[in-house]
């Protein structure tokens, strides 16, 4: 059983549904960094946590939605960053470094832009759908 599927929740059924399940998913990243800062984590860790949470929320989406448009958005993120599911960890760090910014900076991005979702996505799901 797969993360998306674990928590025994009503599964997401169409898009609006999955991307509301999405938002929850990211929602809890401030939570989850301010306890790990608290319990003294590295600025790399609480990094590599929000990425992997995120991460997890974009792969479990994927999960619910029907094939062809979860092959379209990992062709999507194949031609943007060569990979089938986003950005990696590494990649991100990297990018950000190559913008100009510290390795704490890039870090600190990671964690940040983490928590935002893509408006334009939100927007088109906003409105409800057919079930998938």
């Amino acid at each position: 059983m797969n993360n998306a599927q674990a928590s025994g929740a009503k599964k997401p059924t169409t898009n609006t549904e999955i991307r509301a399940w999405y938002k929850q998913q990211i929602a809890g990243i401030p939570a989850n960094d301010a306890k790990l800062k608290a319990q003294g984590a590295s600025l790399e860790d609480r990094a590599k946590a929000a990425h992997a949470i995120r991460h997890e929320a974009r792969v479990g989406a994927r999960e619910f939605m029907g094939t062809f448009e979860s092959a379209m958005l990992k062709a999507r993120d194949f031609f943007k960053y060569g990979r089938l599911d986003g950005p990696s960890f590494d990649q991100l760090v990297g990018e950000a470094k190559k913008s100009g910014l510290s390795e704490a900076q890039a870090y600190d991005k990671i964690i940040n832009s983490s928590q935002r979702t893509n408006q334009a996505v939100d927007n088109i799901y906003a409105k409800p759908q057919a079930k998938l």
